[in-house]
Order: structure tokens, then sequence, then C-alpha cells
């Protein structure tokens, strides 16, 4: 099938509000996330080098509407939008589609992300506004449809491409992943089409030292097997941008007057060589910032952590998942309790915070596993913990089997790991809130936990207002009934 002619004129890249698991916090989320993620950044800079005028559209900030974001996207003029989303943002995504149409009939719109790279047949079935969907990685397929649409080829060459045809939506073979040279070779994120960057950025709070803040992405891919992991977008094949290529980005970053970088990566320390020679280059190069990233408890030694805490690393998030063996053998079965509590205690001992990541109401989760997880709770060496309930995403191992282990409502603006959409046999979503709350109490209501808290208040002021709301809105949560699933979908 000819694509239509159509001329390169202007991307506007979108990201859309968010479903939001509580409307209460938003007082306290103000200003949480304010930029659009690193993929959009480097598609938005791919597509101007290939000589398209772009902009970006950025509908994540709490209290953003659907109408106001087709509206931004709509001054531009564009002839393509293009709408990043996950699961939780895929209904928005489609409204602000529709919105969109309605306005600017002749754009053409095309959706890309995790959601739609893991199941796109039944995503282009369910939002008709969405006139095409990208599966995988955007760098080559986005490129490539543009160009079939700009010179009328065959939308059967676009690598990735998902479309509707006569016969129903057609799904086109994915373009291969980019490699290390073909990442390096990318252009860096389009931080000037954003908007007093870096000074608008604030992360979620306590995860990052000082302000201004940044993110950056150094690699793609993760070869850890979790259940839990949508890997449809980047694979499980890591791939890195080189030493000198993030060292470069970072200086940069410095010199817009960043002081502390999110490193988002899945897995950034999964070569503990790459991170050894990034640390000693961030050394070798004076470089000031201090920095956080994500690891698994089995990668790292003393020797390393001491590295890291030199050239600067604060924090270290690490998933945990849970406390009880028996549910990590399911789950992350590489992962055994003794050895993730000795790496606790070691990124503790070189100096570094320790950030938990658990879940609860995993598959064949029981009394006796949530008891072992507010158990280990009481104890664990972290310095923050964030727990989630746990939701099968599309393109996760768990997600095609998932109904074998308890109840599954597949609603999509409801998986946002905040609602019991999943709940194990023998359990219900009461007795799991209850559970969840316990846990939450068990751990924030520890001396040195809170004693951690405050020294980190001190240390970043702009911490203090959105706390006091969390403090506020928090306890109410914690004290109120669990609500009935009907009531928490509202």
């Amino acid at each position: 099938m000819l694509a239509p002619r159509m001329a390169r004129g202007t991307v506007v890249f979108v990201e859309p509000p968010y479903v939001g698991w509580d409307r209460r916090m938003d007082r306290a989320r103000e200003g949480e996330e304010a930029i659009p993620g690193a993929g959009v950044l480097v598609l938005a800079a791919v597509a101007r080098r290939r000589g398209y005028r772009v902009a970006i559209v950025d509908g994540k900030r709490p209290g953003t509407t659907i109408d106001v974001v087709a509206r931004q996207v709509v001054a531009h003029e564009p002839e393509h939008v293009a709408i990043s989303a996950t699961t939780i943002a895929v209904a928005n995504g489609a409204r602000v589609a529709a919105a969109v149409r309605r306005l600017a009939p002749r754009a053409v719109i095309t959706l890309g992300g995790p959601h739609v790279s893991a199941v796109p047949e039944a995503t282009l079935e369910r939002y008709p506004a969405f006139d095409f969907g990208i599966v995988g990685e955007g760098e080559r397929s986005y490129v490539a449809l543009l160009e079939a649409l700009a010179d009328g080829q065959h939308l059967e060459a676009v690598p990735g491409l998902a479309w509707r045809t006569a016969g129903g939506i057609r799904v086109n073979p994915r373009a291969p992943f980019l490699d290390g040279e073909e990442l390096d070779a990318l252009p860096e994120p389009a931080w000037d089409l954003l908007p007093e960057f870096p000074l608008r950025f604030q992360p979620n709070v306590f995860n990052y030292r000082q302000t201004p803040v940044a993110s950056l992405v150094t690699s793609r891919g993760c070869p850890f097997s979790c259940a839990f992991c949508d890997r449809s977008t980047s694979g499980r094949r890591g791939r890195y941008h080189s030493v000198e290529h993030v060292v470069a980005q970072c200086e940069r970053l410095e010199r817009l007057g960043v002081r502390h970088i999110l490193f988002y990566d899945d897995l950034f320390t999964v070569s503990r060589s790459r991170v050894v020679a990034l640390c000693e280059r961030f050394l070798a190069r004076g470089l000031r910032f201090t920095w956080s990233c994500n690891s698994h408890p089995n990668l790292l030694d003393p020797p390393t952590l001491r590295l890291m805490r030199r050239a600067g690393c604060w924090q270290i998030g690490y998933g945990i998942e849970s406390g009880s063996q028996r549910i990590l053998d399911l789950v992350k079965h590489e992962v055994r309790l003794p050895r993730m509590l000795e790496t606790l205690r070691r990124t503790r001992e070189a100096g570094i915070r320790v950030k938990g990541l658990l879940m609860m109401g995993h598959p064949t989760e029981d009394e006796a596993s949530l008891q072992d997880t507010i158990a280990f709770l009481r104890s664990a060496p972290c310095d923050l913990v964030q727990i989630t309930k746990f939701t099968p995403y599309p393109g996760t191992p768990l997600y095609t089997t998932i109904r074998r282990y308890g109840r599954f409502e597949e609603d999509w603006e409801r998986m946002n790991a905040m609602q019991w959409v999943f709940v194990p046999h023998g359990l219900t979503a009461e007795r799991l809130e209850r559970a969840f709350r316990t846990a939450y109490r068990t751990f924030y209501s520890r001396r040195d936990v809170l004693w951690g808290l405050a020294r980190t208040l001190v240390g970043e002021p702009r911490f203090l207002r959105p706390v006091a709301t969390y403090v506020r809105v928090g306890a109410w949560n914690w004290l109120r009934p669990p609500l009935p699933p009907a009531a928490e979908a509202s």
C-alpha cells in the first residue's frame, strides 16, 4: 500500500496526562516529573536532524487537561503528531488524539511507547483516533514512516509499523535494535525545546540530592528475566552508549547548571567495568554533580560501591520486590535474600543511600508472604522504600498467564501500580490494602528512617512543601478504611 504524499512540515511530540491514582495528591506532586521522557527528547532531535520542524508538548503536569494539551498541539499547526504513552496514559493519549483530530483533521497521529509496542493490534482496534502505531524503538521506525509519508512510499516497507488495512490491523516486522555505535550517533536530547530547562524539572521528592536536576538514559535493554518487566520496546540484549559519550553529555548538563543527574537506565550497573570506567572519568574530569541510579541486588561489590560514592553517587534504587524468598523464586529467581541484604548493607556502608523498590500482591502471594515482606521492612537497611501494587502489564512474561494465579481486571486506565487490578487466589483487595498500609507504616515509623529523612530535608528545603502535603494526605489514607475496588477506580 502506497502512503499518501505529505509535506515534511512540523512534527509535534506529545506526552499525554497520566490517569492519577489519587487526585488529592496533585498538590504534593505539583511540578514533579515536569519533563518529557528521554525517548521523546531524543526522537524529537532525530526528526529535527532529518529536516522536520519539531515541537514538544508535555501534558504530564498534575491538573493538565486533555483540551489544554490538544490546543497546545494544534497551535503548532502540525502535519504529524507523535504521542508516546505507557499503559496508564494510553487512554488519555487516545483522548488527546481525538481532540486533535477534531481541531486539525489532516494531521497524521501516531502512537509510540511501551504499551503499543506490547499490544499493537489491541491498541489500534480500541483507539481509532490513532492512524498508526510504532512498535519498538522509534529512531528507525518513526523516521521511516515520516519519510514514507513524505515520498509516497509503500507502508509495507516501514519497519515496526502497526497500521490499518482492509483486512484489519497489520504489524510489520520490527526494525533491528540500535547497537552501541548507533546509539552514540544519535543527537543529544532536545533539551533546548524545553522551557526553563533544567530549572523546571523536579522529580519525586527524596530522589535527588540538589537542584537543578536532569535525567539521562545511557543504555537500552535488560538481560535479566524478571516476570513483571516489559521488554517489548528495547529487548533483553544490553546496548550501551560509550563512556566518552556519557561523559560528554554529563559535561554538557553540568555547563547548563545541572547539579544532580538521575540515570534512568533500567539497570545502570549491569556492566561493572563500564560503571568503573565512568566513575574514573567523572573523577578525572573533576565533575561535581551528584547522581542516582538503579541496580540489581547481585551486581555490585564494596570496591565498586566506594568508587561510585567518590564519583558522586548519592542513591541507588534496588529492585527488592518482596521480603519472601518463595515469591522471589517466582518473579525474580536469581535473587537470594541473604545476598540482597548484604548488598543493601554494603551500599549504606559506602555512604550511598538505599532506595528499596517493592511490590505487594504478586502471583501466589498469601498471608505468610505478606507477613514476610512486612517483617523484612522492620529492619531492612534502606533509607527509602517505594511499594507498589503488582500489575501485570502488557508485554511482561506474566501477562499472558496471570489469570492462572488470581482475578485480573484488565482495565488499562486503572493499571497504574496503585490499584488492585490483580488479586491472587485466596486473598481479597481489602486484605491486600491493609497489608499494603501496614508495610508502609512499618517502614516509615522506624526511627532511623525518620532521622535520615529529616537530614535530607535540611539539605534540600524544596522538599518541605510537598512532604507536608504527603504527610497530611498520607495520614488520612492510612487511617481511613480500605476502599472497595469500584470506589478506587473513580
